[in-house]
């Protein structure tokens, strides 16, 4: 017999669910980081009911679903679009990245831009997470509580976000 006050979760993180992608943030105001890389890593978690099957979700749509987005960030640049100072633009073929008196021009197919005001591996998480959470709604239905991703930038330093299904 299942405990009314039990709680079930499935974490998924697996060696694939790695990208390699440059960014670069602002910080301390007005402080703009040189561009540069990581290799992050993603693991992801959901929390609901069982089902008729006794578990939460499919591990496998989970991992896919996780895989479908994260394939598309690799090796790209990652680019803000909300960003008060950084201004990005496209044309038919570049993109352009602006701060202040610094320009950055990058081939249209080596950019992802993301509706987040930084590149943080919190924003990232939270990109994610609402990628993910829209690519397996119709499999996963509404049963779920949460999503949270988290972000490894550096081996060991997440950014983590979680949010309702």
């Amino acid at each position: 017999m299942q405990s009314s006050t039990a709680t079930f979760r499935v974490d998924v993180t697996k060696e694939q669910f790695v990208f390699s992608a440059a960014h670069f943030i602002t910080f301390a105001g007005d402080i703009c980081e040189r561009i540069h890389g990581h290799n992050y890593g993603v693991r992801v978690a959901v929390e609901g009911p069982l089902d008729e099957n006794r578990y939460v979700v499919d591990f496998i749509a989970l991992r896919d679903a996780v895989l479908a987005e994260t394939s598309q960030w690799d090796h790209h640049i990652l680019l803000p679009t909300k960003h008060k100072e950084i201004l990005v633009s496209s044309d038919d073929k570049e993109t352009t990245a602006r701060f202040r008196d610094r320009r950055w021009v990058f081939p249209n197919e080596d950019c992802i831009l993301l509706p987040v005001i930084n590149t943080t591996a919190e924003e990232l998480a939270r990109v994610l997470a609402e990628q993910v959470r829209e690519r397996t709604g119709d499999a996963f239905g509404n049963a779920l509580s949460w999503i949270e991703v988290a972000v490894d930038e550096n081996h060991g330093q997440w950014g983590v976000c979680r949010l309702p299904w």
